[in-house]
């Protein structure tokens, strides 16, 4: 593993101009011969974590797909965001994620035409945005977007009305129980992507999951977690949030003021994973990589044990 540094990609969106240095870890598989796929890992609000993003990191490259893990929160002076997400906003992590993805394809060991995307929570967030067609147009002539999107658990109490996507492939998944970030919303957004032109998405819902569900032990409550759940909004093409209980739609700054005000929530509940449950999600992560040639071919008995949960 070694560590990265650059400077996050600045586009035209309100919480999203700020200009910072990030940092993240690049994972490179040892058995595989260059040029790598590669994976640009998002984090959720709680930071980068040894059972979450470095876990999968490794489930990577046991396949042969590079991982580059970005810390989008240190960079910036942050630890996590869970009991106030406006420290760091999606927004700014899908910044970094693009600047990831230049920095990437600069590189000889990875293989320029198979970068893709993933993130788990508000690194989902990211990870669905960063596959919006409008969005391509705020970030200033950007002309690179990644090949293939996978978002765990994302938030999609905010939808764009235009929700058509580049049409690259995608993989959302869900988890039944999830009180923080609603699987039912999700499926309605992946219904409207599809809708919108991109034949390429796929959805899995694990019926016994909660949100979080890398975390092997007990559900645990997070109380002092920030719970946009019942915030739905629709994101208009400049930006705006259009909120249907007021028929109207607000700035960055005023939805933001308004939400806190009227439907913010506090708690959450998260973990309660298994073994056996992390591995099924992780071997229908690799096998949709697979699919579409990121990854070599492997089966579920040579994973077994090798995988730190």
């Amino acid at each position: 593993m070694e560590t990265l540094s650059f400077d996050t990609l600045t586009f035209d969106h309100p919480t999203a101009c700020q200009p910072a240095r990030i940092e993240a870890e690049l994972w490179m598989p040892q058995r595989a011969a260059p040029p790598s796929p590669c994976m640009v890992l998002l984090t959720s609000s709680a930071g980068v974590q040894h059972h979450r993003e470095r876990y999968y990191a490794q489930a990577l490259t046991s396949v042969g797909v590079a991982a580059l893990i970005v810390d989008s929160f240190r960079g910036r002076g942050v630890r996590r965001t869970v009991a106030d997400q406006s420290l760091v906003s999606a927004a700014q992590m899908e910044g970094d994620a693009f600047a990831a993805l230049a920095l990437l394809r600069t590189d000889r060991r990875i293989d320029a035409d198979r970068i893709g995307v993933m993130g788990v929570s508000k690194g989902g967030v990211a990870t669905l945005n960063a596959a919006i067609a409008v969005r391509q147009r705020w970030r200033n002539g950007f002309p690179h977007l990644f090949d293939l999107h996978v978002a765990i658990c994302p938030g999609a109490t905010a939808q764009h009305r235009d929700a058509t996507t580049q049409g690259r492939p995608m993989f959302l998944m869900l988890a039944a129980r999830d009180d923080y970030t609603p699987a039912t919303l999700a499926i309605e957004y992946a219904e409207r992507m599809r809708a919108a032109g991109n034949s390429h998405i796929r959805v899995k819902v694990y019926g016994s999951a909660h949100h979080g569900w890398e975390s092997i032990g007990p559900v645990m409550d997070i109380r002092d977690a920030e719970n946009w759940s019942a915030c739905r909004n629709l994101i208009e093409d400049d930006g705006r949030h259009f909120v249907p209980c007021l028929g109207r739609a607000l700035s960055e700054p005023d939805y933001q003021a308004w939400a806190r005000h009227n439907c913010v929530q506090r708690g959450a509940r998260a973990g309660g994973g298994t073994p056996q449950l992390k591995q099924r999600a992780t071997a229908d992560l690799l096998a949709f990589l697979v699919a579409h040639g990121f990854a070599r071919h492997w089966t579920n008995s040579s994973t077994e044990g090798t995988l730190t949960a």
